[in-house]
């Protein structure tokens, strides 16, 4: 029923990783869309820090779901795509180095952790990242030449990172009711059940295969968007150049759940907010123009349960400022050398 739009689109894993290994130069003189030029393996080094390695492959793996968004969002790459992908690598491998700093520091306490606290954390990374699909992570892991162990290694290591940030650095005052509050609101956004994210979107689809090809299916999906901001109706639009089963409805789309999209379009249309126009965004047969109209998030915990946990967010945001002059001087004295 949604074959173009929810999990039949595979776009994401397999074909970003070699992506960002050999991504395409900006602008194709033919004016062609690109495509996955096929997996490779890729083990060359990112950065070094006081010596210890920081592979390619491990950035890879936190860049992907990101980057599978970012080449959903912008199918004919370019300029914008470019420079958001590369402030992305720089900004997560900059934390790849702080992680490490951090772990040559306080390496003797990463086995403390039980194993069933780091379980937890491959759970909660396959619910947030991964929207709960087990099988879209067992794919992430193979494109990455991960093994589920090797990744609850790097989780564990997170989390003593995790725990350094909020447990160092000096005491600060008890947080207040109304700060906690606060916080509750942030927490419980990211941390809500996406799972049971249900959305109401009109969504007008183009199929490759028709009018021309790709890029004339391209080209008419980017005029199509030009006369939705220029105020022309989109019901009316849907119902003369969609090629989805909705068509005729307008192409609206009322309380799909979460778990029938793609993780690009999850993320798309359930971690923004607003009801602009998004698109093209590209997935393996077709373009899509999305507009959302009502967004159901999930559930979070309740805050008297969550207390606990949002006291110590608290508690480490207050310390962030001695925790980044500490950082500052740890890096002072690190031997960190980038590869990229």
């Amino acid at each position: 029923m949604f074959s173009s739009f929810t999990k039949a689109i595979t776009f994401g894993i397999a074909t970003v990783l070699p992506a960002f290994a050999q991504a395409p130069p900006d602008g194709s003189p033919n004016g062609k869309i690109r495509s996955s030029q096929g997996p490779q393996l890729v083990n060359k080094i990112a950065a070094k820090v006081n010596g210890d390695v920081i592979t390619l492959n491990e950035l890879m793996i936190k860049v992907a779901p990101s980057q599978s968004v970012l080449m959903s969002r912008y199918p004919r790459r370019g300029a914008t795509f470019q420079r958001q992908l590369e402030e992305l690598k720089t900004g997560i491998l900059d934390e790849l180095i702080d992680r490490a700093i951090i772990f040559t520091e306080f390496k003797d306490r990463v086995r403390s952790f039980p194993d069933y606290q780091i379980e937890n954390e491959v759970k909660r990374v396959v619910q947030n990242v991964y929207n709960g699909d087990e099988e879209l992570f067992k794919k992430y892991l193979k494109a990455t030449n991960l093994t589920r162990d090797q990744f609850k290694e790097q989780q564990r290591k997170e989390l003593l990172v995790q725990i350094v940030r909020a447990q160092q650095f000096g005491d600060v005052a008890v947080p207040k009711e109304n700060e906690l509050r606060e916080e509750y609101g942030r927490w419980s956004i990211t941390n809500r059940d996406r799972a049971k994210d249900l959305g109401t979107y009109r969504r007008i689809y183009l199929h490759k295969s028709r009018g021309g090809g790709p890029f004339s299916q391209l080209k008419l999906a980017e005029d199509i968007v030009k006369k939705l901001k220029n105020g022309e109706d989109f019901n009316d639009l849907a119902k003369r150049y969609s090629n989805g089963s909705h068509a005729e409805q307008g192409g609206v789309w009322k309380d799909i759940p979460r778990t029938d999209l793609a993780m690009e379009f999850g993320t798309l249309l359930f971690e923004t907010s607003g009801s602009e126009i998004m698109g093209p965004l590209e997935d393996q047969i077709g373009f899509n123009i999305v507009q959302v109209m009502e967004r159901k998030l999930g559930p979070a915990k309740a805050f008297t349960e969550a207390r606990e946990e949002i006291q110590r967010r608290v508690i480490s945001d207050k310390k962030k400022s001695n925790y980044q002059k500490w950082m500052k001087k740890m890096r002072a004295r690190a031997v960190i050398k980038k590869m990229l």
